[in-house]
């Protein structure tokens, strides 16, 4: 089961995922919903950043040395207008209209959003 990590936290638990192996994780056909996992080869949990809305995305589908960062607007909204899922480094940017964070166990099992975030979608 996944948790959501408060808002007024991602950034702090981004940054100790820094370095992380980053990757497309899992995303809806229409790919106006995507999850982006954050993951260290032997550990039992990963991070998640959920992201719907999606309207424009550039970067690689994995990458090593992960950075990620949620921007979202206005700044400080619990319900943001927009967000940004941003690794500058890797060259990836995802634009939505919101984005969340997910702590959960790393599995390989995953293939679709149905039931992701424990509950049908």
């Amino acid at each position: 089961m996944k948790t959501l990590v408060e808002r007024n936290d991602e950034k702090s638990v981004l940054a100790q995922w820094r370095g992380a192996y980053g990757q497309f994780w899992i995303f809806d056909v229409s790919l106006k919903r995507v999850a982006i996992r954050l993951h260290r080869p032997h550990e039992k949990e990963a991070l998640y950043v959920t992201a719907v809305g999606c309207e424009h995305i550039v970067g690689p589908f994995s990458w090593e040395g992960a950075d990620v960062s949620v921007e979202i607007e206005p700044p400080g909204a619990e319900i943001p207008t927009h967000a940004r899922v941003i690794d500058k480094a890797a060259g990836f940017d995802l634009r939505c209209s919101d984005a969340r964070v997910f702590r959960g166990p790393s599995t390989d099992f995953e293939k679709t959003f149905e039931n992701f975030l424990g509950e049908s979608s």
